[in-house]
């Protein structure tokens, strides 16, 4: 039997309605490639590999990749051993010609962020991402303006996708039993906002994440210290009608994304 390990954050599901409620939530069209982050013992990978045309699953455990080509004995399925920070996705995609690719993930809590991130990069290249993270996470990915857990991260998911909470899964599903429940989020991949800032999205997230750098200060405060003159902060915020004293946590994507825009014309 082979047991969770916890420096990879892993906790195991089993449930077969749990499983299909979580893949249902893609697409259903079979001819596409799904990239399975974190596949386990393979509970979610075999569903996959019923459904879906393709299924790369890549696992850093080693310890599992018997287990996996055991429980999974599909021609569908390519293994990677790999940590999925060191592998190169644009490479994974491109290698594999497919109009659709979807992304799912019982994502390791310690590197949601960095998953997350990773994903949004070749958002152009994805039409659909599904994560199980931790529910404090996800509520904050999905946070919207003037809620407490809204940072740089709920907008960036924004700026690339509209983003749903599916649903809540208690901790009891898993095993061995996590200290808190996980949710269940997906991200549905669109360049609407990305037209508006002319494809310079990664300048933006970035600029975005320095104004939440100190989330007590005023955007007027922290919009200064970006460029370094308060003056010519003040002169953006009232050009774009954006009131001093408003807090980054009060401002929504819109209104980021008009702030960047005058930024760069100064």
């Amino acid at each position: 039997m082979q047991y969770a390990k916890k420096k990879f954050g892993q906790n195991f599901i089993s449930d077969k309605n749990l499983i299909k409620k979580i893949i249902d939530i893609l697409d259903q069209e079979s001819n596409q490639l799904v990239i399975e982050i974190g596949p386990g013992k393979g509970a979610l990978t075999k569903e996959l590999v019923n459904r879906y045309k393709k299924v790369i699953a890549i696992e850093i455990d080693r310890d599992m990749e018997d287990i996996l080509k055991s429980e999974v004995n599909s021609t569908k399925l390519e293994l990677i051993i790999k940590d999925c920070l060191e592998v190169d996705f644009n490479e994974l995609i491109e290698n594999n010609s497919f109009k659709k690719v979807s992304i799912i993930s019982n994502t390791p809590y310690y590197i949601t962020s960095e998953i997350i991130f990773r994903t949004l990069n070749i958002s152009k290249k994805l039409d659909k991402a599904i994560f199980m993270v931790q529910k404090e996470v996800a509520q904050r990915i999905c946070a919207k303006a003037n809620e407490n857990n809204y940072n740089n991260l709920s907008i960036a998911v924004q700026l690339y996708s509209e983003i749903k909470y599916e649903f809540t899964v208690n901790k009891n599903m898993f095993k061995p039993i996590p200290k808190v429940d996980s949710s269940i989020i997906s991200l549905k991949f669109n360049d609407t906002n990305l037209k508006k800032l002319n494809d310079d999205d990664l300048k933006f997230v970035s600029f975005v994440r320095k104004l939440f750098n100190n989330k007590r200060k005023t955007i007027l405060n922290n919009l200064a210290s970006f460029t370094n003159n308060k003056e010519d902060a003040l002169k953006i915020l009232n050009e774009v009608n954006i009131k001093e004293s408003l807090r980054p946590e009060n401002i929504n994507l819109d209104e980021y994304i008009k702030i960047y825009n005058e930024v760069k014309k100064c």
